[in-house]
């Protein structure tokens, strides 16, 4: 990948700091375990902050539609940020939409859309389907009008979104991307393991809809959605070995701290590799996303996926290791940080989903590069020679 500039480094650098100060005066990690049991998954006092006066949403969205028009590398870094924090505020669900209305040319909803993303007033929902899989909602044209039926679970925030992005197959068997507003919608929040986070059924009964594109690149949303929340994962995975390498720093048994252990040594040390990996994981499906092909982008979100899905599992588990009985109390954010590894491993995908979608795109390439080795100009020089010769 092409690494960034320096300047550009030290401005991102900037944004997170801000919005950790933000964070940490807000929801400090103090007493962080009581609210979230006590307020729910969603910080609105945080999201008043971060969305409207910090403008976090308007990150993701183009400049031409209201927004900051940010690198993915600033999203990707306040996504890890706030998935460090397990900040309950819905910026995950607005990187998606606006990365799937972003492709919406010349739909004005879609611009709508965009503009309430921006200014943090509008919380956008998606409903995100693997590829070659059926989208699950089926739309029907009647005259001007579109009505859109089907159901689908695991929608990150739909039961508090004002609108949900939906792809729905029409009576021709063609796949578009819809808005529907949430008031003609059911929705009901899932009772799911992770406590700081929102996930939804939801279910459309002839629900009247707006056509945003014709055709949805539900690939490419999928993939988008998949590298956003691997890093989220890599904030959680980094987070959690600085929290046990701090307090086994600090913890002292047997006269000594037990950082000086070697079974706590080769723990930590086992964390740190597998972060280090899904940091260049992240790095490479940044690039992807910046600059690489749609094959690039599939590529280095099933590889970041698996990164730092491992990654996460492995931190939050030696976490609550290292800090022993305290960490499983209930009062102590290790076991959050567990519940959201573990609910983030299987949304859009499990490991072995994913480990999957890459072993065929590989024998994909492998496919086409056997077919190119057909034409003469890429046999072996030998090959070549004996056929003239003939």
């Amino acid at each position: 990948m092409i690494l960034g500039s320096s300047a550009a480094a030290e401005d991102t650098a900037l944004l997170t700091d801000t919005i950790r100060s933000v964070i940490r005066r807000t929801d400090p990690v103090d007493g962080r375990a009581e609210r979230v049991y006590r307020d729910g998954p969603v910080d609105r006092d945080l999201w008043a902050v971060l969305g409207t006066e910090i403008g976090v949403g308007a990150l993701a969205v183009p400049e031409a539609a209201g927004g900051l028009g940010a690198s993915f590398a600033d999203v990707a870094a306040v996504l890890e940020l706030l998935g460090g924090e397990l900040s309950r505020v819905p910026v995950l669900s607005g990187v998606v939409a606006a990365a799937a209305l972003s492709r919406c040319d010349g739909a004005p909803r879609a611009a709508e859309l965009l503009a309430g993303i921006a200014t943090g007033e509008t919380v956008v929902a998606t409903v995100v389907t693997a590829p070659g899989t059926d989208p699950g909602f089926r739309a029907e044209h009647v005259g001007d009008d579109v009505f859109v039926t089907g159901r689908a679970g695991f929608v990150v925030d739909g039961d508090v979104a004002d609108t949900v992005l939906m792809p729905a197959a029409d009576e021709s068997g063609k796949v578009g991307l819809y808005a529907v507003d949430a008031a003609v919608l059911t929705t009901e929040r899932m009772d799911t393991t992770d406590a700081t986070r929102i996930l939804s059924r939801v279910r459309a009964e002839a629900a009247p809809a707006t056509v945003l594109a014709e055709r949805a690149p539900l690939g490419w949303i999928h993939d988008r959605a998949v590298v956003a929340l691997a890093c989220e994962s890599l904030g959680v995975a980094r987070t959690c070995l600085a929290n046990a390498v701090d307090y086994a720093g600090r913890r002292v048994q047997f006269g000594r701290v037990i950082g000086g252990f070697q079974a706590i040594k080769h723990m930590l040390a086992e964390v740190s590799v597998a972060v280090e990996l899904a940091e260049s994981a992240v790095a490479h499906a940044v690039w992807a996303v910046v600059e690489g092909s749609d094959d690039d982008l599939a590529e280095a979100a099933a590889i970041a996926a698996l990164a730092c899905g491992d990654a996460a599992r492995l931190a939050v588990e030696k976490n609550v290791q290292v800090h022993g009985g305290i960490g499983f109390t209930w009062e102590h954010t290790a076991h959050l940080y567990y519940r959201r590894a573990l609910t983030s491993g299987v949304l859009w995908g499990s490991g072995d989903d994913h480990a999957q979608r890459l072993y065929a795109l590989a024998a994909a390439g492998a496919a086409t590069s056997s077919e190119a080795s057909t034409d003469p100009r890429q046999e072996p020089a030998s090959a070549v020679l004996s056929s003239t010769e003939s």
